[in-house]
C-alpha cells in the first residue's frame, strides 16, 4: 500500500506531468477567479450524474451502443477533448491536416466515452461525491471526488479542469489522486504515432472502441 508521503509524491508528479502537458496549450483567458468556481464544479456534477446514469441503465440491460449514445454528448460538453489529443498526440496532431484532426478527434472521444461504459458497467447503490476542490498551475483547477460504495473504501477521482470563456471544462482525470489518464494516452499513443501518424492512431482509436462495445 502506498503511504502517504509516496502518495504525496505521486500525486504532485502526476500532477507537473499533466500541467507540463498543459503547457503545449495557450493559456485561455480567465473569466472568473480560481477561488469562486461554482463552474467547475457544476462541470464535474454534471459527469457524475452521467456516470451514474450510466452504471443504472446497465443495471437495466440497456446495450454498451445506446448507453455510449447517451454518454458521448454529456462527455464532449464536459472534457475539453481536442486539448487532451493536442497534448497525448503531440507533435503529430497540431503537423495534420484539419480532416485528419477531425477524424482523430471523433474516434477519441468515441473511444474515451466507450471506456466509460465499459467501467461504469453495474449499479448496486454507488453515489458519486464533489469533496473539494484546489489551485493548480497555469490558472486551472482540480476538483477531488469519492465514488463511494457501501462497506467499501471510497474511489478517489480527481479532474483538471481549465478555463475556457465563462466555463470550465475538464482537461485530465487523476484516478485514486494519482494516475494521470493524460499521461497514459500519451504513452500508451506514442508508438502507433511513430508507426503511421495520426491516421493510424485514428484506426486505432475506432477498432479499440468497437472491441470494448462488442464488435460490429
Amino acid at each position: 500500500m502506498i503511504g502517504s508521503i509516496s502518495r504525496r509524491t505521486w500525486m504532485r508528479a502526476a500532477l507537473a506531468l499533466a500541467v507540463l502537458a498543459a503547457g503545449l496549450l495557450p493559456v485561455p483567458a480567465v473569466a472568473q477567479q480560481a477561488g469562486n468556481t461554482p463552474g467547475a464544479r457544476a462541470t464535474v456534477a454534471r459527469l457524475n450524474e452521467a456516470i451514474l446514469s450510466l452504471m443504472r441503465e446497465a443495471a437495466g440491460r440497456e446495450p454498451a451502443r445506446a448507453r455510449l449514445q447517451r454518454f458521448l454528448p454529456v462527455m464532449l460538453d464536459t472534457f475539453d477533448l481536442e486539448a487532451a489529443l493536442r497534448v497525448a498526440a503531440a507533435p503529430y496532431f497540431d503537423q495534420s491536416a484539419e480532416p485528419e484532426k477531425r477524424q482523430a478527434l471523433d474516434a477519441f472521444a468515441r473511444r474515451s466515452a466507450a471506456q466509460y461504459v465499459d467501467r461504469f458497467d453495474s449499479y448496486d447503490g454507488q453515489r458519486i461525491e464533489i469533496v473539494g476542490e484546489r489551485p493548480a498551475p497555469r490558472g486551472m483547477l482540480l476538483v477531488d471526488t469519492d465514488l463511494v460504495r457501501a462497506g467499501k473504501t471510497p474511489v478517489r477521482l480527481s479532474y483538471l479542469l481549465r478555463p475556457e470563456g465563462d466555463r470550465w471544462r475538464i482537461l485530465d482525470v487523476l484516478a485514486k489522486g494519482t494516475v494521470s489518464q493524460l499521461a497514459t494516452q500519451r504513452s500508451e499513443f506514442q508508438n502507433t504515432l511513430r508507426g503511421g501518424g495520426l491516421a493510424a492512431l485514428t484506426r486505432d482509436l475506432n477498432s479499440n472502441a468497437d472491441r470494448i462495445l462488442g464488435g460490429a
